[in-house]
């Protein structure tokens, strides 16, 4: 993957996805983990490639407010690319400990019995719900 595809995909993904004191080691983790399937997936790869390309040269993305990003991600999301990287994304991101300890995410229960007498009403931000 080209290293500029790999930096506005990063980009991409927290406009869509906007987790801001969220560290950006997180959303590293999945472009990496799509440069892994660029080297074996030739369709994925071109399907990146050509998707960030309209970015820059149908939508100038460099030159966009994060507000104009977004209205410009809202233009392709029913295209193929954006299909695509948006269920790779949601795959990759929301599997990572890291992310789930953001989110107040305990990770799987069903080694632990499940949450039924596990304290499953424990969530405090929820406010006495």
């Amino acid at each position: 993957m080209h290293p500029g595809t790999a930096q506005i995909l990063q980009q991409v993904f927290r406009v869509m996805y906007p987790h801001d004191n969220l560290d950006d080691s997180c959303y590293e983790s999945v472009v990496l983990g799509f440069a892994s399937k660029t080297l074996v997936d030739r369709d994925f790869a071109d399907l990146v490639e050509n998707g960030v390309r309209v970015l820059i040269n149908q939508h100038h993305w460099a030159e966009l407010s994060e507000v104009n990003r977004l209205e410009a991600l809202k233009q392709i999301e029913d295209t193929p690319f954006f299909r695509a990287i948006r269920t790779e994304f949601i795959l990759r991101f929301y599997r990572n400990p890291v992310v789930w300890k953001f989110l107040g995410y305990e990770g799987p229960s069903n080694e632990l019995g499940g949450y039924l007498n596990r304290g499953f009403d424990d969530i405090g931000w929820l406010g006495g719900a």
